[in-house]
C-alpha cells in the first residue's frame, strides 16, 4: 500500500494539451509552423472540437502557441525558453512545492475572503478599490509593479476579514506568496485575467456575499494551479525528450 500514490484528476482538454505540447517539445511542429488544422486534430486524436478547443487555448495561455482567428494556430518563437524562464525562477522549482502553496492559499484566503465579506468596513473597501485602480494602471505599463499590487490584494483581503491569526498566517510568506504569483505573470493574459478576477472578489466583499467571495477567490487561486500543472507537465516532457 505504501508505493501507493493518490490519482490526481486530469481532463480530456489536459491531456491533449500535455500531448500536444510533447509534439511541439520533440519538434513536429517548429517555431512560426502552423499547427494541422482542427478537423484533421480532431480527427487524429479522436475528440470533441470542444475539447481541442480547451487544449489549444491552455497552450496559448501558457506562451506555446498563438491562435490566429481566420487563419489557425501557430507555434511561438521561443516558446521553450519562456517556460524554462518561468519554471527555473526563484525558490519554487518543483511542482511539490507549488501545490503546497496552492493548497495553503486555497484554505487560508477563501475563507479570509468569505470574512472580509461579513467584517470589511468602509476604509477596508476604499484600500481595495485604491489597488484595483493601481492594478489597472500597471497593466497599462504605469505605477507599480503588477506583482506587488497582486500581493498587496491578497493581504489586504486578509486585514478585512479582522482576524489577527489568520492574517499572521499570511505575512510570515510574503516572499513565497510573491514567488508562487509571479511565476504566472510572464504568461500572455495573465494579468489581465487576475485583475478581473480581483475585481469579482471585490465585488462579492463589496456586497456582503461570503460565498460568492469564497468562490470568487478559490476560483482565481485553482485558475493559477491549473497553469502551473500544465506548466509542470510541459517542462516534464521538455526534460525527457532533451535526456
Amino acid at each position: 500500500m505504501s508505493m501507493l500514490k493518490p490519482v490526481s484528476r486530469v481532463t480530456l482538454g489536459e491531456q491533449v494539451a500535455a500531448q500536444l505540447s510533447d509534439q511541439i517539445a520533440q519538434g513536429r511542429w517548429k517555431p512560426g509552423e502552423k499547427l494541422p488544422s482542427e478537423s484533421e486534430l480532431c480527427f487524429t486524436m479522436n475528440i470533441g472540437r470542444s475539447t481541442l478547443r480547451e487544449a489549444l487555448k491552455a497552450l496559448a495561455f501558457v506562451g506555446m502557441v498563438q491562435m490566429r482567428p481566420g487563419e489557425g494556430t501557430y507555434v511561438i518563437e521561443g516558446s521553450g525558453l519562456l517556460i524554462e524562464r518561468i519554471m527555473a525562477r526563484g525558490l519554487l522549482k518543483t511542482d511539490k512545492e507549488l501545490q503546497d502553496v496552492g493548497e495553503a492559499r486555497m484554505l487560508i484566503e477563501g475563507e479570509t475572503a468569505a470574512l472580509a465579506a461579513e467584517r470589511a468596513d468602509s476604509a477596508d473597501i476604499k484600500r481595495l478599490d485604491d489597488l484595483l485602480v493601481e492594478m489597472q494602471a500597471s497593466l497599462g505599463g504605469n505605477g507599480r509593479d503588477f506583482v506587488d499590487l497582486d500581493v498587496e490584494f491578497h493581504l489586504a483581503i486578509a486585514q478585512c476579514a479582522k482576524n489577527q491569526m489568520l492574517y499572521e498566517l499570511l505575512t510570515p510568506i510574503r516572499g513565497v506568496l510573491k514567488e508562487w504569483i509571479s511565476k504566472s505573470q510572464e504568461l500572455p493574459g495573465i494579468k489581465k485575467n487576475a485583475y478581473l478576477q480581483h475585481a469579482k472578489i471585490l465585488a462579492a466583499v463589496r456586497r456582503r456575499e461570503p460565498e460568492k467571495a469564497r468562490h470568487a477567490m478559490r476560483t482565481h487561486l485553482q485558475t493559477c494551479e491549473k497553469v502551473f500543472s500544465l506548466l509542470g507537465r510541459i517542462s516534464v516532457n521538455r526534460e525527457q525528450v532533451e535526456v
